[in-house]
């Protein structure tokens, strides 16, 4: 039997979500709010279904330890629900991102930043954040890849 996987839609935004996403299933969604009222994007979050599938088994503590562990694989998907500047883009990026590093590797943003071209990011837009324990591979809106090991 083939299994197909519905899209799912981000309640606020209406942006769909795919059901995998570089071989990885979808788990849930949200949005960015700034100023407490634009919703700037959509994100989606996707894990490796190998991978969780004894977490799964042990309960919400474990599934809740292992989301926030990088040597279980994940795609995080971003998509514009609106136009936005790079740089601002890169520095909500940076600002979400930042204070979950604990000071260590922060030269990495500077990198994250270099794999976005210099141009605005339209609604619609998307990118692509694959992370395989300290490798993250970035999938820019022009659909440029590159590398990031810490």
């Amino acid at each position: 039997d083939i299994v197909m996987l519905a899209p799912h839609k981000e309640r606020s935004t209406g942006i769909m979500f795919p059901g995998l996403c570089n071989g990885m299933s979808f788990t849930g969604c949200g949005v960015r709010i700034k100023y407490g009222f634009v919703k700037v994007y959509a994100v989606g979050t996707y894990m490796d279904p190998m991978a969780m599938s004894a977490v799964k088994k042990q309960g919400p503590a474990a599934i809740g330890k292992a989301l926030l562990d990088t040597q279980y694989p994940r795609t995080i998907r971003i998509v514009m629900n609106r136009g936005l500047s790079i740089e601002k883009y890169t520095a909500a990026i940076v600002e979400a991102i930042g204070p979950r590093m604990n000071g260590e590797d922060l030269e990495k943003l500077e990198e994250f930043k270099k794999l976005n071209p210099p141009v605005d990011l339209v609604e619609g837009a998307e990118m692509e954040m694959t992370v395989r324990g300290n490798i993250m591979l970035y999938k820019n809106a022009l659909g440029g890849v590159g590398q990031i090991d810490s």
